[in-house]
Order: C-alpha cells, then structure tokens, then sequence
C-alpha cells in the first residue's frame, strides 16, 4: 500500500467534531438549543456476550445476548441554565426528590416519557453520514458544575442516559434486506 491507496481509502476522513445531537428533554419538550450546546457525545456502544460450550475437547465460543452501553452527553450551560432545568425537571417528572415518587403517572411506551434521542456523524457540508437512533431514554445522571473563582472555563455538565436499544442508518435489516436496521435486546 502506498500513500496515493491510503488517501483515496480514508478520503476526506471523519471529523470528531462535525456531529449533531437531538431529542425531546421528556416532557419539557424539544429544545433548539440542545443541537448548539452538546459540546461532545458519542456514538453508542453495543456487547454481544458469549458463553463458552464444551465440545471433544475443545471450547466453542458461541454469542449471547446483545447489551447496550449507557449513553453520556456534555451540554455547556447556557447562561439561564434552562438546559440543565429541563434535564433536572425530567428527572424530577421520573422520580420526585420529596416523596420518591413521580410527579404524574409514568407510561413506559410513553414517549414524552422515555422518548427518542439521535446523534448523526456529519460530513464535511454538513451533511449526515451516519445516524443512530437511541429509543426509550431517560436521564440515570445530570452531572455536577464545579464553580471555581479561577476558572476561565464556561460551565458544563453531563447528562447519562440509558435506553433499552439503538437503530442505525445504512445498517442491512437480516438477510440482505437494506433498511434502517433495529438492533435490539
């Protein structure tokens, strides 16, 4: 492999930087501002497991269920900090910090309840190259803001998300039908 086989194989490359992260904040509704100030996501890891079968000998690995990783975004505050409410809110919404309970009863197929969330990995023009589609989310952890006299920072915090599975673009549904493929438990 020469330089000129590498250039033409990666292309422009992806960008790190170039993605866009979306989704309703529970019933506090979708807010704009959540595609500006998610400072940095990832896209979502997946395990499959394995359990290992003993045959004449020797171990056969075979694959198991299939797990899905918590899903962690970083949101810069912005200076009402009406995002970090909203995610504040809809924990409280979930689960009541007075009485332990939530402040409405909670539908599970609700989806202002758990709803969608998407990151989408972006070319160059902005375009989406990748998306993935994570379904029934609900914040396990709004992280703490650290204030320090001497920081030059601007405030952040993270958002922990779980969800039960995630979809994918350009991913073929089994058995070579093409389609936005459902990866699920």
């Amino acid at each position: 492999m020469n330089i000129e086989n590498f250039k033409n194989s990666i292309g422009g490359g992806v960008r790190p930087a170039l993605f866009r992260v979306g989704g309703p904040i529970g019933g506090r509704g979708v807010d704009g501002a959540v595609s500006f100030l998610v400072t940095a996501a990832a896209l979502p890891a997946s395990t499959i497991g394995e359990v290992t079968a003993p045959y004449r000998g020797r171990t056969v690995k075979l694959p198991t269920s299939k797990s899905f990783d918590d899903w962690t975004i970083t949101v810069l505050s912005d200076s009402d900090m009406r995002l970090r409410s909203k995610f504040e809110g809809w924990m409280e919404d979930l689960n009541g910090a007075f009485d332990n309970i939530p402040e409405r009863e909670i539908n599970l197929t609700n989806a202002t309840d758990f709803p969608d969330w998407s990151i989408d990995q972006l070319d160059r023009k902005g375009n989406a190259i990748k998306s993935y589609t994570m379904k029934y989310c609900f914040p396990k952890t709004v992280s703490e803001i650290t204030v320090d006299a001497t920081s030059e920072d601007l405030a952040s915090f993270t958002v922990t998300m779980a969800y039960s599975y995630f979809t994918s673009s350009d991913v073929t549904v089994g058995y070579g039908n093409p389609g936005n493929r459902t990866i699920a438990n």
